[in-house]
Formats: C-alpha cells, structure tokens, sequence
C-alpha cells in the first residue's frame, strides 16, 4: 500500500491521512492487520460522508455487494478544513500517486530519490520522478529544475523570428503515457527591436507519467534549448537523461 509506504513523509510534514470506506469495522479491521496499515480508516457504512461529498458511485445498482461504495478519489484539506485540493479520474484504473500529490499540492518532494544531474557552460539540470517505483494506473509526476548559469537566458517554447525554442521530448514507451509538458511563463527582453519571450535564473518543467505495464522501465528524455547572453548566442545543445522506474504490483 503506497500510502502506508509513504508514511514517514506525512508525519515529517505534520499531515494527517485518513481513508474512508463503505465497509464495516471488522472488515477494515481484518484488511488493515493483513496489510499492516497504522493510519485511519473510517467506516461509512450506510455511504453518509460518501454521499455528503457527492462521490457516491451511482452506476452501482442497489443490491450488488459494491453497492455504496465511492468514486475513488482523494481530497487535500487544510488545517481549518478547507478542501484545497482533490484528485479523481474518469478512468477507475488510474490513480495520482501520494507522492505526486504531496508534491503537488503541499510542495514536498520525497527525499532520497534518484536524481540524475547534467551540467555544462550553459545551465545544470537536475532530473527526477516524484516516486522510483511505479503501479499499474499511478500517475507520477517528472520534473526538471533547470539553473542557468552565466548569466545566460535560454528561449520559451513561443519564441519565433528563428531563435531555437526549449523542448523537452521523450521516446516512445509501450503502455506507458508521459503528458504534455507544462512550462513557466516566460519574461520578455528586449533584442534587435524584438520582445523574446525568454527563461532565466531558475526554472521547473514538468509532465506526468502514466504506466500500464507490470514491468520495470526506463524513461529517455531530451531537453533540447539555445543558450545566449547579452553578447552572443552559442551552439545548440541537446541534453539527454534517464530515469528508471521500478514496478510493483497493486494490492
């Protein structure tokens, strides 16, 4: 159980999980000693919060032995109550991963992952997943934190006028779908009488990873950019990094 599995990062960051269910107590009982789980699980059996929150799963017929049971989904919720955050699917099959969503919403990175590092003249890439295993229907989330250096700027995906635009690009996996990739908004500088969108200082890209197969696998990614200063642009560059991610099986 990932959540059980991530544990250590709730309590470091005083957050509180909790999983709600339409089974009764001596079921939850039974699940939660077979799979060692500590955090609460609360019993809804008559669907009351279920239905409170308007996640009740119509299309269960009344009778069938799920009858009652939610749409699964998890909420975020601030210290006052306040939801500020949820995640859900259309698709039952897939899921966010905690860690994506620690990451996502409460800015928490999972300490000890793999990292893969690049550094040239130009600027230095720090490379990772927000968890190094993988289920079937989890939704990770990759990201790279680029520092450019040399007081060098490179250009946002909308640049046009013949300058090189950012891209990061990935090859194919089976049964694996990386998302689109999602970049800061840009500043703007003035150049040869042209307002460049450019990136400078620090920057995040992100996309997401979404894996139906029950097999370890390997992301290749490239980031494609061109450096300039304010005297000279240089070559363009192609980075290439790899993260692997390992698979396990959903309980």
């Amino acid at each position: 159980m990932e959540l059980q599995d991530k544990l250590s990062y709730f309590d470091q960051n005083d957050i509180q999980p909790y999983a709600i269910s339409y089974d009764p107590v001596e079921t939850l009982t039974v699940f939660a000693e077979k799979h060692n789980i500590t955090y609460p699980i609360l019993s809804d059996v008559d669907s009351t919060v279920i239905r409170a929150f308007d996640i009740f799963n119509h299309l269960v017929p009344e009778g069938h032995r799920w009858y009652g049971v939610p749409f699964p989904g998890t909420y975020m919720v601030d210290a006052n109550g306040i939801v500020i955050d949820k995640s859900f699917y259309a698709d039952y099959g897939i899921r966010d991963s905690v860690a994506r969503m620690l990451q996502k919403t409460f800015q928490i990175d999972s300490r000890g992952l793999p990292v893969q590092t690049l550094e040239n003249e130009d600027l230095k890439v720090r490379a990772y997943v927000s968890s190094d295993t993988i289920r079937r229907g989890q939704v990770h989330t990759l990201t790279l934190d680029i520092a450019l250096k040399n007081d060098r700027h490179i250009y946002a995906p909308q640049v046009t006028g013949g300058y090189i635009p950012t891209s990061l690009t990935f090859d194919a996996i089976e049964d694996v779908r990386l998302g689109t990739v999602t970049y800061p908004d840009p500043i703007h500088k003035e150049m040869l009488g042209e307002n460049v969108p450019v990136y400078e200082n620090h920057i995040r890209l992100n996309t997401t990873v979404a894996s139906r197969k029950r097999e370890d696998f390997t992301i290749h990614g490239h980031l494609d950019y061109q450096a300039c200063d304010e005297n000279e642009c240089y070559m363009p560059q192609k980075l290439t990094f790899e993260l692997p991610l390992t698979y396990l099986e959903n309980v």
